[in-house]
């Protein structure tokens, strides 16, 4: 049966060109420059911003609850993770720190919502009940009104040299809070803790059409709901730049673009990491070759409109 060779080459394809995704990371990768002594330890690190946001951490039983627990929407990232690791790093007044992408962040249309990077901060939704733990029902545990944050200031720059700042927001370690792994109700009924090691989406950005008054007065499960599998973090569109006619276009995707983001505060702010807003067939994460149909899968849809055109030609076929 012929076919299935071809089958077999599409499909190879579809795993070499995923390999091809895997050179880029998706989250800043290099602290280049910073100003400041920042928080207390364990707040005191700048490559804390690095790699992707924290999804469990560890503290000493206090006022949030401590022992170990999972990032969530109402018990932000803090002290260290699992291995020791610092995981968030306290920016004050005149402090700053510049990191860096191992790959160009560029304005590409196919991006959800338009959005084209995320900052994390360490906010929270206000809550109304005890203090919330790994074995708090999420069902029951409401959100009254707002965010606890702490304003950090985006900049970003193509060269680590001109900078263009969100001058006019929006403000990073505020709307939306983290919420790092997806929490499962059934589970919560049989074992009394509902947190699954499955991961939300760092790169998804929240519907930016949500507003504060759409998590007023509902439940935390409710608001995850409202993520939709992302994991949260503030969203940030090139285009709200008042400059962003300077930045230069690339020319090998034809998209404008940035590298380098810095991260200030004019208040007392926390970051956990920087992520680039990832999309199907973006320039790092490219359509797989024999994926006619652009979902980023080969598989027997592809194959299906392949054979609906098999040997058919439409212009000089001799």
């Amino acid at each position: 049966m012929r076919f299935i060779p071809v089958i077999i080459l599409m499909l190879t394809t579809c795993f070499a060109t995923a390999l091809h995704a895997d050179e880029f990371s998706d989250f800043a990768t290099e602290v280049v420059d910073f100003s400041g002594s920042f928080g207390p330890s364990p707040y005191d690190e700048p490559n804390a911003i690095l790699g992707k946001p924290a999804t469990q951490c560890q503290n000493i039983p206090g006022p949030w609850g401590g022992g170990i627990f999972h990032v969530k929407l109402v018990e932000p990232a803090y002290n260290v993770d699992l291995g020791g690791n610092k995981v968030i790093t306290s920016i004050y007044p005149t402090e700053s720190i510049t990191v860096k992408f191992d790959h160009k962040v560029v304005d590409y249309p196919g991006n959800l919502y338009g959005e084209d990077l995320i900052v994390f901060g360490n906010s929270f939704f206000v809550g109304t009940g005890d203090y919330v733990n790994d074995t708090t029902d999420l069902r029951q545990y409401m959100l009254t009104t707002g965010v606890f944050s702490e304003p950090v200031t985006v900049s970003v720059s193509q060269d680590g040299i001109t900078w263009h700042e969100f001058t006019s927001g929006p403000f990073t370690d505020d709307y939306y809070p983290t919420q790092a792994c997806v929490w499962d109700p059934n589970l919560f009924d049989q074992t009394g803790n509902g947190w699954t090691d499955e991961e939300m989406d760092f790169t998804k950005p929240v519907d930016p059409d949500l507003s504060a008054a759409d998590f007023e007065y509902i439940s935390t499960y409710a608001a995850i709901q409202l993520y939709d599998g992302s994991g949260g973090g503030t969203a940030f569109d090139l285009q709200d730049l008042t400059s962003y006619s300077d930045l230069e276009v690339d020319e090998e995707t034809g998209y404008r673009w940035i590298q380098y983001i810095k991260l200030s505060s004019n208040y007392q702010g926390e970051i956990d990491a920087v992520s680039d807003v990832t999309a199907c067939g973006d320039p790092t994460h490219p359509y797989p070759l024999g994926d006619i149909n652009e979902d980023c899968s080969v598989d027997l849809k592809d194959f299906a409109l392949m054979a609906q055109n098999w040997l058919v030609c439409t212009y000089d076929c001799d």
